[in-house]
């Protein structure tokens, strides 16, 4: 366990660390000044089947069929709802792409 970096000046009191309860196997947290521990699923934004399908200009259903024949990957993760999402890295090449053409 280990203090991986900690910050100074506006980020004064955060820390990135493996010593924290909720640091698992090794990976490290970014810890607030009250001691709140954010994993990579916090910080990193979720971008669902209908934000997709309104940047690309179709519909939900469009998104389901892409998915299905494979040309979008699939998701990322599940939030509490059960609803499908990606992060933005893993489906650039799409917004890229699509606008494109």
């Amino acid at each position: 366990m280990s203090e991986i970096w900690t910050g100074t000046g506006i980020w004064a009191g955060w820390r990135l660390t493996t010593d924290h309860a909720a640091s698992s196997h090794g990976q490290p947290v970014l810890v607030d000044p009250d001691g709140n521990a954010y994993g990579p699923g916090d910080i990193r934004k979720r971008i669902y089947q209908a934000d997709l399908a309104r940047q690309l200009g179709i519909t939900r259903g469009a998104i389901q069929d892409r998915v299905k024949r494979g040309t979008l990957p699939p998701f990322d993760g599940y939030d509490e709802g059960g609803r499908g999402y990606w992060h933005i890295g893993t489906i650039k090449h799409v917004l890229n792409t699509d606008k494109e053409q």
